[in-house]
């Protein structure tokens, strides 16, 4: 504190004295001292971590920057040995009213209410909005305590554009799990930790945006990042081996990762970590654009893919690669190729729209050169307009440790198998129930979303299969393989799809506190439930149509293929008997006298058309094998100076002959 006493630290406790405190000019270079509060919704144990795995803190982290209109973001963990972490945005910084807020009321978002556009936290036109006319993703209000499952120290420097101060906190968090000498909590309020908060003069009235500086990261979460104990059971596994004790060696059942970003040691503290026990092994170099170095990860992922295997990220990737793969699946960033409605016709994709009710979707045809947002609005009744993936902000680009982050999913066909189908397919629709006829209590707000279902012979990774809920842009939670927990005995065709849902409007409510799982009960999760499941439907039905077209086509083709090769033999027989330079009689099939009379005029054979016994249509396939017939029997003069009566009871004694061996 820079030779500053605690003692001598004015303490203030009121929001409003905070504010006013942080707001008079007389203070620079002051310090103050607060303490930090959460509202009565969250309870005492957030503060011991509600995020299962260090990515959701700086998920959180990356979800506030949006919410703050930012367009980049860096974050710097100081891989491998991740003894530091940093992040940074260029959004709208708070001011000092916002930031009192946020210290004395932790899970008391204002973003969405009246009082975030007091705060010019939300646009003052809907509060659902950033002022940039983002669609606001934090609701629950805790972004800032994530940092708790990584740091319990950290500093946040924050400035608005156009004012001459910045703010730097400094926030100690009690851990109550591990500290027991934290203060008491009783049934109202607790105090969750320290904030000293001080305000520095500058120059730069245009600079604005947010840094958090986390300099004491936790050892276990340093441990995780580091993938330390997959490699300690590695270096124990190769120790065994190599003093013969295969009993050991056999039970540890580890491997190292294929692509990882090197391993520091065995080390309690950072300080530790001089050297690399194991270099690096990344997808990309140093001269690899940080815009390609997530699809080099793709592709390296991919890579391990095989004909009977498909690759799972959690032997491919280290903990620190899977953090990247886990940000890039829920942060509101583009797609590594192009967002799914982008897709254009020149794809290897037959696109469907999903429809009210049972069916098979309403087939959209996309020029090769249009996208699917498009063909839906100039073919489907409404003009529906796929709204997810445009940003009226205009980007948005997340930076970490020189990559830049995106989705990692791709919407390539993968065949299954050589008779399977040569083209993916992409159901794309909407869905916004009318709820007006609902009661409030029961309905939970309005619901409005978009989604597609991507179905390709084999998703890879696997852990894409699924449906992947984005609320606002953001998610949460990994891809669910039960869709929602779909019933119908589809878990073929289940396996080979990947299904994304994008929430405009809803849902958010019936998110539980760890922003990674739904409430079930709620009305909104029933109501996507139904319509997904609904889409799947259309999907497989349309699925069976097209595999019995495909089905028949290929028993069309293998028939034609047999008749081709009887002719030709028939043919052959003729050459041999006649010459090479003769030529086989043509042979014709129709009941037609006018027809018959033509065709024997052209010097043609004509005969009965053949019904297989089962069929009122022609056999087709029977036909050839009598035109081969009578070119043989031609070829040998057995039909010759016959009438056509006789010609014909000789090809009818024939066919009954082998009808009559073939039953």
């Amino acid at each position: 504190m820079g030779g500053i006493y605690l003692s001598d630290i004015p303490i203030i406790a009121q929001d409003a004295d905070l504010a006013a405190w942080l707001g008079n000019p007389q203070n620079d270079g002051q310090v103050v001292q607060t303490k930090l509060k959460p509202s009565d919704r969250v309870i005492a144990r957030v503060t011991d971590g509600i995020y299962r795995q260090p990515a959701s803190a700086l998920r959180e982290l990356i979800s506030n920057a949006w919410d703050a209109d930012a367009q980049n973001v860096t974050i710097l963990t100081d891989a491998p040995r991740f003894s530091r972490i940093y992040v940074r945005d260029d959004g709208a910084g708070m001011s000092h009213r916002t930031l009192a807020r946020l210290m004395h009321n932790i899970g008391g978002s204002a973003k969405r209410r009246d009082e975030g556009q007091d705060l010019g936290l939300a646009s003052d036109a809907d509060p659902e909005l950033t002022p940039g006319g983002r669609k606001i993703i934090g609701k629950i209000g805790i972004g800032l305590f994530s940092v708790s499952q990584l740091a319990r120290r950290f500093e946040i420097i924050t400035k608005t554009k156009g004012s001459d101060y910045r703010l730097i906190a400094e926030i100690r968090l009690h851990q109550y799990s591990e500290d027991p000498d934290a203060p008491v909590e009783n049934d109202d309020e607790f105090i969750a930790g320290d904030v000293f908060i001080r305000r520095e003069q500058t120059a730069d009235l245009e600079a604005h945006g947010t840094d958090i500086i986390m300099d004491d990261i936790k050892p276990r979460v340093r441990d995780i990042l580091r993938s330390a104990d997959r490699w300690q059971a590695v270096a124990e596994r190769e120790a065994a081996l190599a003093k013969g004790d295969f009993d050991t060696w056999a039970s540890l059942r580890v491997e190292k990762p294929v692509y990882h970003s090197g391993y520091a040691g065995v080390g309690s503290a950072a300080s530790q970590m001089a050297t690399l026990a194991e270099r690096p092994n990344l997808p990309w170099d140093s001269s690899t654009a940080p815009g390609d170095r997530m699809a080099r990860l793709i592709d390296a992922v991919e890579g391990e893919f095989s004909r009977l295997d498909r690759p799972d990220l959690a032997n491919t990737l280290d903990s620190y690669l899977d953090m990247i793969w886990s940000l890039g699946l829920s942060a509101p960033v583009p797609y590594v190729d192009c967002h799914p409605f982008d897709l254009k016709g020149k794809e290897n994709v037959q696109f469907y729209w999903i429809m009210p009710g049972r069916g098979r979707g309403l087939e959209l045809k996309v020029d090769a050169n249009a996208t699917v947002r498009q063909a839906a609005r100039e073919q489907v009744e409404g003009a529906p307009e796929l709204l997810e993936g445009l940003d009226p902000v205009g980007a948005f680009n997340v930076d970490i440790d020189g990559l830049t982050l995106k989705r990692p999913i791709r919407f390539q066909h993968h065949q299954s198998d050589p008779r399977g189908l040569e083209h993916a397919v992409m159901f794309v629709g909407e869905f916004c129930p009318d709820l007006g006829s609902v009661t409030a209590a029961q309905r939970g707000g309005g619901l409005s979303l978009e989604g597609y279902l991507f179905w390709t012979g084999r998703v890879v990774p696997k852990e894409n299969n699924g449906v992947l809920v984005r609320i606002r842009g953001a998610s949460g939670a990994l891809f669910d393989p039960t869709f929602f927990k779909y019933q119908v005995s589809e878990q073929t065709r289940l396996r080979q799809i990947t299904s994304e849902i994008f929430v405009q409007k809803g849902l958010d409510a019936a998110l539980n506190i760890d922003r990674e799982s739904f409430n079930f009960a709620h009305p909104h999760v029933q109501l996507t439930t139904m319509w997904l499941h609904n889409a799947l439907r259309q999907l497989t039905n349309r699925l069976k149509d097209i595999g019995q077209r495909l089905r028949q086509a290929r028993q069309d083709h293998h028939s034609a293929q047999q008749q081709d090769a009887i002719i030709e033999r028939a043919e052959q027989i003729w050459r041999e008997r006649r010459g090479v330079d003769s030529f086989p009689p043509d042979v014709r099939f129709t009941r037609d006298p006018d027809e018959i009379s033509r065709y024997r005029l052209q010097g043609s054979l004509v005969f009965d058309p053949v019904s297989a016994p089962s069929r009122v249509a022609r056999d087709v396939a029977r036909e050839a094998q009598v035109s081969a017939l009578v070119k043989v029997l031609a070829a040998y003069n057995i039909l010759e100076d016959r009438t056509y009566a006789e010609q014909q009871e000789i090809i009818n004694a024939i066919i009954d002959i082998f009808s009559g061996a073939s039953q």
